[in-house]
């Protein structure tokens, strides 16, 4: 009687644990979300930039000053100015918050110009918007000249769709298969792979700040989430719910954090190292998968308990002993 009890305890208690496991990925999967919220989805991506409805380009110089370069970066986001010649060159104000700005000799800036950057703008495919920024070049009044070109944007509704079977397939294929714990460590580990080149990608595109602050600063909540997922994949691998339970957590952070990206799926020209179709798949895989496993894993590590409750209790529920020692001769 004793052990048929003690069985029923155990069994519930490990059960709880899986109740325990099912809100502790609410919990991280909210603190996620909370985290994108407070930053924005501007500070989700590498060195501010954001997906735009066009590309900008700077076209002529007038006058054509010695010494003086200006280029537009970062498909048109920012403009950089090196002064090259004698004197002093000012950015005339109306550009925002970096202009007025006074450029020495020999020296260079890099700033976002309202009047040049396509970012907030809506720019239909195909329209070319013109823009000029005015400088002074010791004295003598130049005009910046430069076009915004719109481009077709993707069918955002297919892209949704996608990442939104690729959750659900996983879910229900975590449903049917016996090591359900080894689909969402592969799955996870997908997620993982994708984040990183979604990030890499995203880092790349940055000209304006050095790669390793930016590919940290775009990384951000990932950096607790990699590690999550791939140490857990190969604890997963060794039959351990904990494993099961670190990529479900990670998978969890990687899709919260990815959706400010979603507006890849919207916009035509991403901030990104690489085709655009790329960059999509990626935050497909990052988002579909990374939620999949998040939400089939309360159930997996539900049934790993319920496993392991029956494999710690003997054919007629009792808890399994070893059997006596035996006695010396």
């Amino acid at each position: 009687m004793a052990t048929g009890t003690t069985s029923s305890v155990l069994a519930r208690s490990q059960v709880e644990k899986g109740s325990v496991i099912t809100r502790l990925l609410l919990v991280l999967v909210t603190a996620g979300l909370a985290l994108v919220v407070t930053g924005g989805p501007a500070a989700a991506h590498a060195g501010g930039l954001t997906a735009t409805d066009a590309r900008g380009s700077v076209v002529s110089v007038t006058p054509a000053v010695p010494g003086l370069e200006i280029t537009a970066i970062e498909e048109g986001a920012r403009l950089r100015l090196r002064n090259g010649t004698g004197g002093p060159i000012t950015i005339k104000s109306g550009g925002g918050t970096a202009t007025p700005a006074v450029i020495a000799p020999g020296a260079e800036l890099t700033w976002i110009d309202e009047r040049s950057t396509p970012d907030g703008r809506s720019v239909a495919a195909g329209r070319r918007v013109s823009w000029t920024v005015p400088l002074d070049a010791n004295g003598v009044a130049v005009a910046v000249d430069g076009v915004l070109v719109g481009e077709e944007r993707p069918l955002a509704a297919g892209w949704w769709i996608a990442a939104a079977l690729t959750g659900a397939a996983l879910v229900l294929l975590a449903k049917r298969l016996p090591r359900a714990d080894l689909l969402l460590a592969a799955a996870g580990t997908i997620a993982a792979a994708s984040s990183i080149v979604h990030v890499t990608g995203s880092t790349l595109a940055v000209e304006s700040a050095p790669l390793a602050g930016t590919f940290l600063s775009a990384a951000g909540i990932n950096l607790l989430a990699w590690p999550l997922i791939l140490g857990g994949a190969v604890t997963a691998l060794r039959g351990r719910a904990a494993g099961v339970l670190a990529v479900c957590a990670g998978a969890a952070l990687t899709a919260v954090f990815v959706l400010p990206d979603v507006t890849s799926f919207h916009r035509p020209v991403l901030p990104f190292e690489g085709p655009a179709v790329l960059e999509r798949v990626l935050v497909v895989l990052a988002l579909g998968l990374g939620a999949g496993v998040a939400v089939a894993g309360a159930g997996v590590l539900r049934d790993l308990a319920r496993k392991a409750a029956a494999d710690s209790a003997g054919p007629d529920g009792d808890i399994a002993r070893h059997p006596p020692a035996a006695d010396p001769a």
